[in-house]
């Protein structure tokens, strides 16, 4: 069998593909980088991280499963595949790692916002004449309201790392019934409402087209002032402008972002440039527990699609299928 692998070429990226080779040695695997042309064009299985357009998919005629290597498939074009009986399937992150090492990077995230990491570490570094005193008290996590929005795999992982810290946790969910216990749960209509009373926003919700922007200059206003945002979802929720005034006038106290719309951040980003908005490059995820469990699954995916048997995280339904698969 042919399978294809597109997307980053990093560190994490080439182990994920070397392990996954060496589990499946009758296979013959390529691989390439966005915005490079694919090496072959006979593939059955594609592999991907970030955008798959729908050039990409009309050149390969024989490819039946598009497999993200992570829960995002955000950047996928799933209306041409299932259009062409491709089926489309992302990597549940409550099975690869990627909920619990994600969640941990929100609380680091949540630290360093509070505690002007960004400042702090430049005091440190530059020399004695250049240092500046910081006298403001940076914000405590013990105690502190937070609301976590996505209550799913990642939010509800979060929320027992934050019991720790003796926090008021309220979350905002399709399903707020459903809310882990002692969690205040609130319907996604009543973000403004849930976000006006919390100290800490975190954001865990997939970037949907209909939650783009989602945290705009309305909904900023809406949180209470001197609050913390965190985002370890999508750059696309954000409108980054207006988070960058929200800061900047005081009315948040500061941001964490493993996330931003444009990836990688370019180096005279405006967000770089505010040191209460501190800026990682999307690397929540790239722990080792996330490589061993996003092998293990990219592994099972191969096994059952041999047995004719869908991916469990299956994201579409095409009615003419290449390759029929039932369900396990």
């Amino acid at each position: 069998m042919k399978i294809g692998y597109l997307g980053k070429q990093d560190a994490f990226a080439v182990e994920m593909l070397k392990q996954v080779k060496a589990a499946n040695v009758e296979d013959d695997f390529v691989d390439w980088a966005p915005g490079e042309n694919p090496p072959a064009l006979d593939l059955e299985v594609l592999f991907a991280t970030g955008k798959v357009g729908e050039a990409d998919l009309k050149s390969q005629t024989q490819l039946r499963l598009l497999q993200t290597a992570s829960a995002g498939y955000d950047g996928v074009d799933v209306e041409a595949a299932t259009a062409a009986g491709i089926w489309v399937a992302s990597a549940p992150t409550t099975k690869t790692g990627n909920g619990e090492s994600v969640a941990e990077f929100a609380v680091l995230l949540m630290l360093a916002a509070s505690r002007r990491l960004n400042e702090a570490l430049a005091f440190t570094r530059d020399t004695t004449s250049d240092r500046t005193e910081k006298p403001e008290i940076n914000p405590s996590l013990f105690g502190k309201q937070v609301c976590v929005v996505g209550l799913g795999g990642i939010g509800d992982l979060l929320i027992e790392r934050l019991r720790g810290f003796r926090m008021i946790l309220t979350g905002v969910d399709s399903d707020p019934e459903g809310a882990p216990e002692g969690v205040k749960g609130y319907r996604k209509d009543e973000l403004e409402l849930a976000v006006s009373s919390a100290d800490y926003v975190i954001l865990a919700i997939p970037g949907t087209k209909e939650n783009e922007n989602l945290i705009d200059a309305k909904m900023l206003s809406a949180m209470k002032k001197g609050a913390i945002l965190v985002n370890v979802s999508r750059g696309s929720l954000v409108d980054e402008n207006a988070l960058l005034a929200a800061v900047r006038s005081g009315e948040l106290y500061a941001a964490g972002l493993d996330v931003v719309k444009n990836e990688p951040v370019a180096p005279g980003d405006a967000l770089l440039s505010e040191p209460r908005i501190v800026v990682t490059p999307h690397v929540a995820g790239s722990t080792d527990l996330m490589l061993t469990g996003t092998v293990k699954y990219l592994n099972q995916v191969l096994a059952d699609y041999r047995e004719g048997i869908r991916p469990g995280g299956v994201v579409n339904d095409p009615p003419t299928p290449r390759l029929s698969l039932h369900r396990a």
